[in-house]
This record gives C-alpha cells, sequence and structure tokens, in this order.
C-alpha cells in the first residue's frame, strides 16, 4: 500500500482562535487603541517614519492613553495601524491573539494543532483500559508513536476578526450545583463571582478569531509504506498495530469517521450538561450544539472536530474519563477544594448568539478541487514573489523605521518600568496601612497608584475595600459610644416600653453585664412593670425567656417574677 496524501480544506464552523502565545497579547494603550466601535492595532514603526510627533505619542504610550493616542494619530489612525477590527464590547484586558506566518503575516493554523485535536480523538478510539500515551501510541524512542505516520501541514486562512468570551461556570457546593457566567475572578475568599445573569463584560476575554465560514488549505499524509515497514522488522512493538494498520491503510475517511464518533459523544455529554445547568442565554448554546450535531455526516465524507483555544479538558485529554459531565468528582484539596472538577466552559460570542469555541470541519478534495487549488497556490506563490521583491526594496528604510521603533519601545519600557516599581511600592505599603487598620493613609496611597493607572481594577477593589472598612469602623465607634451613654441609664429607662420577651430579657441582660451595675428591687419592680405590659402571647414566651435572666439575677428573683405573672 502507497503513502497517501490527501489535499484538504479546514473550514472554521465556530470562532477559531490559534493562540500566538502570551507574550504575543495585543496590550490596550500599548499596541492596540479603541476608537468609534474600531479597535487599531497600531505600528510603531509606520508612525516613526510619518509625520508624527514620535516623542509625544511614546509617552502616550507610557501613559496607557489610548485616547490620546487616537487624538494625536486622528484621521490617520487607520493608516498607522497593523489591523483593524470591529470591536465587539470595551475592553480593558488583553487581546488574545492569532497566530500568524512570520514574513507575510498571514492567519496560520498550525499543522500541529491540527495534529494535537486528532491525537486526542484516537487516544479516546484506540484505548480500551486507563493507559498512558506510551502504552496507547507507542514511544519516539523506539519510533512506535503512531503520529510519527500522520503528517498534518500549515493551513493559511484568509482573514480574521475580534470575538468576545465569557466563561460559563458552575456556582454551588458537594451536589447542589447551578450554571452561570463568571463576571469577576476568585477572591481571597475563593469565591468566583459567577450568577445566572449573563453580562458581555466582566470577567471577558477578546480572541482574535477566524469567523465561521472562512476556509484554507492544507494537507494530511498519511505514512502507510513506513508503518508497514515498522511492523515488518520492528519484532511486534507497537502497540495496537491492527488498528493502526486499518487506520492508515483505509481511506481518509476512516479517519474522519473516527473523529465524528468521538466529537458526537463529547456534544451529546455537551449537551446534556448544559440542559441540566442552565442559566441566562444558554438556550443559544444548545441551539448551536444541536447545530453542530446535525453538521457531522454518517459516511465520513467530511469531520467535525474541536480545536485550540477554548477546547477545554474533555475534548483535549480525548474524552475517554467520563460517560456524562455531571459525574465529575471534587477537587479534594488546593485552592480548588469542594469545587466540582471540569465545570467551567469557554463561550464565544458571534453574530450576536452564543456557541461554542474551535470548531471545524474538515473535507478532503475532490481531484477537480485539488486541481483547482494548485493553481490557487501557483498564483500565491507569484504575488507572495511579487511581495517579497517590494520587502527587498524597502529593507533599508524599514531598517531605519525598525531602530527609531526599537530605541521608542526600550524607553517607552525602561519609563513603564519605573512606573510599575513605583506603582507596586504604593499597593505594597496601602496594603501594610489596610492590615494595620491606618485606613486613611492606605487611601492615599491608593489614589497615587490610580494616578499612576487609571481605572486598574486592582486599585478600585482596594480602595473599595479600604472605605467600606473605614466606614464600618467609624459606625461601630459611633455604634458603640451610643451604646455605653444608652446603658449608663437606670434599668427602668432602657427597657422601657418594649413589647417583646425576648428583647426585654436581652436588654435587661446586657444592661446588668455592664460593669457597676446590680440587681436589685428597683430593677425588679422596673422590670415586672414593663412585664405586666406585655401581651398574653409574649407572656407565654417570656417562661423560657426567663432562664436567660437567671443565669444573672438567680433563681429566687426569677421565681417571684414567673409567680407574680402566673407564668410558673
Amino acid at each position: 500500500m502507497e503513502n497517501r496524501k490527501y489535499p484538504i480544506e479546514l473550514e472554521a464552523i465556530t470562532p477559531l482562535s490559534v493562540g500566538a502565545g502570551n507574550d504575543n497579547e495585543w496590550v490596550k494603550g500599548l499596541d492596540f487603541v479603541q476608537k468609534d466601535g474600531k479597535v487599531y492595532v497600531i505600528d510603531m514603526q509606520k508612525a516613526a517614519v510619518a509625520d508624527v510627533d514620535v516623542e509625544a505619542l511614546t509617552q502616550l504610550f507610557l501613559k496607557s492613553d489610548d485616547r490620546g493616542i487616537s487624538q494625536l494619530l486622528g484621521n490617520n489612525i487607520e493608516k498607522f495601524s497593523r489591523y483593524v477590527f470591529d470591536l465587539p464590547v470595551k475592553t480593558e484586558n488583553n487581546i488574545k491573539t492569532f497566530l500568524r506566518t512570520q514574513f507575510y503575516d498571514k492567519p496560520l493554523v498550525a499543522g500541529s494543532s491540527i495534529k494535537g485535536s486528532i491525537r486526542s480523538a484516537l487516544f479516546n478510539y484506540l484505548r480500551t483500559d486507563e493507559q498512558k500515551n506510551e502504552e496507547v501510541f507507542g514511544t519516539m524512542k523506539n519510533g512506535t508513536d503512531l503520529m510519527r505516520f500522520i503528517r498534518v501541514g500549515d493551513i493559511e486562512m484568509p482573514s480574521t476578526i475580534l470575538v468576545n468570551t465569557k466563561i460559563f461556570n458552575l456556582r454551588g457546593h458537594g451536589s447542589d450545583w447551578q450554571g452561570g457566567w463568571k463576571h469577576r475572578g476568585t477572591d481571597r475568599e475563593g469565591n468566583s463571582h459567577t450568577d445566572t445573569h449573563y453580562n458581555p463584560v466582566g470577567f471577558n476575554t477578546l480572541y482574535e478569531c477566524v469567523a465561521p465560514g472562512k476556509k484554507g488549505l492544507g494537507n494530511i499524509s498519511l505514512a502507510t509504506n513506513a508503518f508497514s515497514l515498522l511492523e515488518k522488522f520492528g519484532q511486534g512493538k507497537t502497540p495496537y498495530a491492527n488498528k493502526k494498520q486499518a487506520l492508515l491503510n483505509e481511506p481518509i475517511s476512516h479517519l474522519f469517521q473516527i473523529i465524528n464518533g468521538v466529537t458526537r459523544g463529547y456534544l451529546e455529554k455537551e449537551r446534556a450538561f448544559f440542559e441540566k445547568y442552565n442559566a441566562e442565554r444558554s438556550d443559544e448554546v444548545l441551539d448551536n450544539i444541536d447545530a453542530l450535531l446535525a453538521m457531522i455526516p454518517t459516511d465520513g465524507s467530511c469531520c467535525l472536530m474541536k480545536m485550540s483555544a477554548g477546547v477545554g479538558f474533555h475534548s483535549i485529554t480525548g474524552d475517554w474519563q467520563y460517560e456524562d459531565y455531571d459525574k465529575t468528582k471534587l477537587w479534594a484539596d488546593g485552592r480548588h477544594a469542594g469545587k466540582k472538577k471540569y465545570k467551567s466552559r469557554k463561550i464565544a460570542e458571534y453574530n450576536h448568539r452564543l456557541q461554542l469555541m474551535g470548531f471545524v470541519r474538515l473535507r478532503a478534495l475532490s481531484q477537480e478541487e485539488a486541481t483547482e487549488r494548485e493553481l490557487v497556490l501557483q498564483k500565491q506563490h507569484h504575488d507572495q514573489q511579487e511581495q517579497m521583491m517590494d520587502v527587498i526594496n524597502h529593507r533599508e528604510a524599514e531598517q531605519q523605521q525598525k531602530i527609531a521603533a526599537e530605541q521608542a519601545r526600550r524607553h517607552a519600557e525602561e519609563m513603564e518600568r519605573q512606573k510599575f516599581e513605583e506603582y507596586n511600592r504604593l499597593i505594597l505599603e496601602s496594603k501594610q496601612d489596610k492590615d494595620s487598620e491606618r485606613w486613611d493613609e492606605a487611601i492615599a496611597n491608593l489614589e497615587k497608584a490610580e494616578a499612576l493607572y487609571p481605572e486598574n481594577s486592582e486599585i478600585a477593589q482596594l480602595k473599595a475595600e479600604c472605605l467600606k472598612a473605614k466606614s464600618i469602623a467609624e459606625y461601630n465607634l459611633q455604634a458603640q459610644k451610643e451604646t455605653q451613654q444608652k446603658f449608663s441609664l437606670p434599668l427602668s429607662e432602657v427597657i422601657k416600653g418594649k413589647t417583646s420577651a425576648g428583647n426585654l430579657v436581652g436588654t435587661t441582660v446586657k444592661w446588668l453585664k455592664v460593669e457597676g451595675h446590680s440587681y436589685g428591687s428597683s430593677e425588679q419592680a422596673a422590670f415586672m412593670n414593663e412585664a405586666q405590659q406585655l401581651n398574653a402571647g409574649e407572656k407565654k414566651k417570656l417562661k423560657s425567656k426567663l432562664s436567660d435572666l437567671e443565669k444573672i439575677v438567680g433563681k429566687e428573683n426569677v421565681e417571684r417574677i414567673r409567680t407574680e405573672l402566673g407564668i410558673s
């Protein structure tokens, strides 16, 4: 059997993000600005060689002043931008970027990302027990790793958009759990601030994504000959050899059917999860799941597969641990102790509808389509060659731009470093003042930090905590003074007008506990006077309440009260 190479088409079915890594995220005020419902990712190199006040622009970047940047660049802001996107919702957070080709800056779905998702599906298909990867796939050390024989090429995609995402979470404890949307990070007490209400902002993240319907072309190769030789001369070291041989020998539709089976099982369990743990707008997620299930063919003509950002624990591990997602256990220890395992999902909002992230459709091209694809690739190659010549011709100018931009970047980094050190010092001192209940000093330091980083959520939270604690302390002090003043009066004045048995006894007990107070005939008379005025129902309740008073004034005084009131 010869090696097989299949030209394939990858189509995004739901918003797809293949992350470029945390180091490449876009930072508000440093990489991008928001203006008139758009996100502009600024190209400092373009600005450096244009008629722009670079020093002023640098200062604005140091302050993360996106408003000032957009005002300075004015109508030329798009001219000085690498990318321009529609803004789903305003954000103060970083934007998660899409992987791109190094030279031509095209959105790229890495073959390794596709291969990783295929690997997860095959792990589910091959394994028969709780086995490790090496026990299922083989090892690179002895050349038996199955994924050596499945090769997937990178796929360029035409364009990207920005998509807002929220975390669907579970809230509760033990066996009592409810669905909801996470609006803030977990606080020091372990509360995740999750409720049933959906709000597009608050603990949301913007992702650069390939939009549903966008397509790219690539290849999948099955190294049938190499695997056959391994089996022939490898002395039977390959686990699940028969299954693997069949997988590589059959048309690619066999692989697609395996992936579809895993995807179908995953979606059916996800559907049950969202049906049980519903929250506001979770019906949209259920509609999306139903639509995805309807896309899975029965003949292996294509496959539906989940991959990359938002893939989730179940999918990334091959989805073999749980028959349904309600059977996940609780974390036994650590900061998640008592919480349900694998309870959160990242949900995207696209075209005003909520849906799961990262579903793609893989389809093998027909011979006619493959020929047409080659023509398209040849044209792309020709266009890229022309682009390369343009780049070479402008290399010297670009180098000067890079030098200027690097100098500006280093200057900005140094200024930002100093600013951040001062911020950290102020935050540390404010926390120390807060712990020592020096509220005014803590608030003053936080206001200085706020001048460095306006609208910083950490500062806002600490300041709110200090203001609240200061207000509580002042209120408690005032209440303490009022209580002391009140309980300095005679008992007859303090309990005058008490209309409930509990209030009458409780206030009397509190008065007697004040230093210097005692229980004599006048106090007995005052108590009896108020007790006589209680209604019949409260007098009945007084019988059980008097045990608290008896502990202080003695059984004899209380028996006298019971006798006089006729409740003994």
